[in-house]
């Protein structure tokens, strides 16, 4: 009888990972088939039931945060940042107090040097170097 019970909690932990995705009762699987392994070989409630709760504790604690990393993946860059370190040619140059442009993928953007007294004439090449609110820092090749 223990087997079907074994084997009932095995399926409803599965079909809840399916439904959630969220690696919350996957663990279980792997303790239910080995408390099913140990009712099959006619051991006692007393020996399965442990077996079920350490070795899905076990694949938890070992397993969980070594999934989770490999599912999440690298953060994704947006549109913005994949422009840093690339060089582009100034429409616009840059001069005291006034934002330059350049323009990224047809889309025209305001720049700023570090330098807040350099004077970067148009066509001169530059480098993004980061992001501060909607405009690009960037400095002379």
């Amino acid at each position: 009888m223990w087997i079907y019970i074994w084997l009932a909690v095995t399926a409803v932990a599965l079909i809840v990972e399916f439904v959630t995705t969220e690696l919350v009762s996957v663990w279980f699987v792997g303790g239910g088939l080995v408390a099913m392994l140990l009712s099959g070989l006619g051991l006692e409630w007393y020996f399965h039931l442990p077996a079920f709760i350490v070795v899905s504790l076990a694949l938890m604690l070992c397993f969980r945060s070594l999934v989770m990393k490999k599912l999440k993946g690298e953060d994704v860059k947006t549109n913005a940042e994949t422009a840093i370190g690339k060089e582009y040619e100034l429409i616009d140059g840059i001069s005291f107090n006034t934002a330059g442009s350049i323009k990224i993928n047809g889309v025209i953007w305001s720049v700023v040097s570090e330098n807040e007294n350099a004077l970067i004439p148009s066509g001169t090449k530059v480098v993004v170097k980061k992001i501060e609110g909607n405009k690009y820092i960037v400095e002379e090749k």
